[in-house]
């Protein structure tokens, strides 16, 4: 009970581990590959654009976007790929990750 209260979370039954890892832990583990190369892409494209015309502008502290484009920016290329991606991308059915633990294996390679 100690240790429960000292975690972050719990499992209540053992029998549900199984499918947190293998099914849940393998579909987080590949959405977090798949945006830390999507989000580098994008600020690399943001920041290298305003690098770009800071070159041409002689570094003045003059940006090339106005603030509401950088907010539309953010929350098109940002939070919409998220839910879209987080709501409907799985690349196999759960039942094959159960029958499969080694479809985990993808992930580190």
């Amino acid at each position: 009970m100690q240790a429960v209260l000292a975690s972050d979370y719990s499992v209540g039954q053992f029998k549900y581990l199984e499918r947190l890892l293998l099914v849940h832990g393998r579909w987080s583990y590949i959405r977090m590959a798949k945006f830390l190369r999507y989000f580098f892409y994008k600020n690399f494209a943001f920041t290298l654009t305003n690098f770009w015309y800071s070159f041409f502008c002689g570094y003045s502290a003059q940006t090339v976007f106005d603030a509401v484009l950088i907010a539309c920016y953010n929350l098109f290329f940002t939070a919409l790929p998220v839910l879209a991606m987080g709501s409907l991308d799985q690349d196999v059915d759960d039942h094959y990750s159960l029958r499969y633990p080694k479809l985990y294996i993808f992930g580190h390679k």
